[in-house]
């Protein structure tokens, strides 16, 4: 599960460092040190050819300079998944390593439609406002909104059935393929959901906010005429 790269856009441009940094490079790596490194386990191999998917969101928090809550679930989930490898030294729990994170995150937002404000209300925040006080303190009048609160559930509720989903679908694929093929593989899946899942919110925002704003203007447009002064 890539985080920060998706803010970039997802041009051809765009994709090019998620399929060298989170497909090519850890596929070439592992490759390269079962191969021709003696002695290396298939376990400690995926760890260090996670080095690269790593690289990529560090490199996006330091071009952004703010640390967002998905890129902190994702590279803690690279460091359970080093610390994994070394307990267990089953390399079918690393491959599983991000994808325990995704449906923790998954878990974590169905279980938010409990709280006051759901989980997407507070990633939204994060990733819209820049740590901006006056734009943070606009986000949070958002929540006065029926609408808003609606649009915000319905957010939370999508992304953690996708990230269940996509929990469920990394772990049969590991079962299933390979180790190489699913270096390959599962980079593609994850990203692919999370592509998805942006894109549709990207369009149910959109969405949602012209209707909202079609609905103030007829409320407007329908209200008494305030009376002449005397």
């Amino acid at each position: 599960m890539s985080s920060g790269r998706s803010q970039e856009g997802f041009s051809a441009r765009g994709l090019v460092p998620i399929l060298v940094l989170d497909v090519a490079c850890p596929y070439l790596a592992y490759t390269f040190l079962t191969h021709r490194v003696p002695g290396m386990s298939p376990s400690l191999a995926l760890v260090l050819s996670g080095v690269f998917p790593a690289l990529g969101n560090v490199l996006s928090l330091i071009r952004s300079r703010t640390l967002d809550i998905i890129g902190v679930f994702v590279l803690v989930g690279i460091t359970v998944g080093a610390a994994t490898a070394f307990l267990s030294g089953d390399p079918k729990l690393v491959l599983m390593r991000e994808s325990f994170v995704t449906g923790a995150l998954g878990a974590i937002c169905l279980f938010s439609l409990l709280w006051h404000r759901p989980l997407l209300f507070f990633i939204g925040r994060d990733f819209s406002t820049g740590h901006d006080p006056v734009r943070v303190a606009e986000f949070n009048a958002l929540w006065q909104r029926a609408g808003a609160r609606r649009v915000f559930r319905i957010m939370t509720t999508v992304w953690g059935v996708g990230w269940v989903g996509e929990f469920a679908l990394k772990v049969l694929l590991v079962l299933s393929l390979s180790i190489p093929r699913m270096l390959v593989v599962g980079p593609i899946v994850s990203n692919g959901v999370t592509i998805a899942l942006i894109l549709w919110t990207l369009r149910y925002a959109r969405e949602s906010r012209r209707r909202g704003e079609a609905l103030r203007a007829a409320a407007g447009s329908t209200s008494p005429p305030s009376s002449p002064p005397p």
